[in-house]
């Protein structure tokens, strides 16, 4: 299987992923004051909560230095603490609170909504290509960086 010459996969998922998240995160900001990079936290820890740090911020794709940034945020707004681990006090334990429950919860039918938005025009067997090809993205990205 050849790629066309002129498909340019790299600036096209580019700009649709700036495109996608500035209005995203314009919504966001305008309606609860946060963006899409604290919603992804917000959501992680909704599913589980008290994870260390360093796995909010594998599984929410930040560094941890950008974790920090965002946490402090939420911090500030009263939608997550850190508590020191017992066990290790190196460690800090993220913890949603109830209104970031809340928030979560309200914005939770958006993020769906914009999901079913963005597959619609797809056949299913288009939408599974598309996941297949996102996630080959993904490991092909693993793969660089540990090169």
């Amino acid at each position: 299987m050849s790629i066309k010459p002129k498909l340019r996969i790299l600036h096209l998922l580019h700009v649709a992923h700036t495109a996608l998240f500035r209005a995203s995160d314009r919504h966001l900001k305008k309606t609860e004051g946060i963006t899409t990079a604290h919603q992804v936290i917000l959501f992680t820890l909704d599913m589980e909560d008290g994870l260390p740090s360093a796995v909010v911020a594998k599984r929410a794709g930040h560094s941890k230095s950008r974790l920090t940034n965002l946490v402090d945020t939420l911090v500030k707004k009263k939608l997550v603490e850190r508590r020191v681990k017992p066990e290790d006090e190196r460690v800090h334990l993220l913890h949603i609170t109830g209104a970031g429950k809340e928030l979560a919860a309200r914005t939770r039918p958006e993020v769906q909504e914009m999901n079913t938005r963005m597959l619609a025009p797809f056949t299913e067997e288009e939408q599974e290509v598309i996941q297949r090809f996102l996630k080959h993205i993904r490991e092909e990205v693993r793969q660089m960086e540990n090169t």
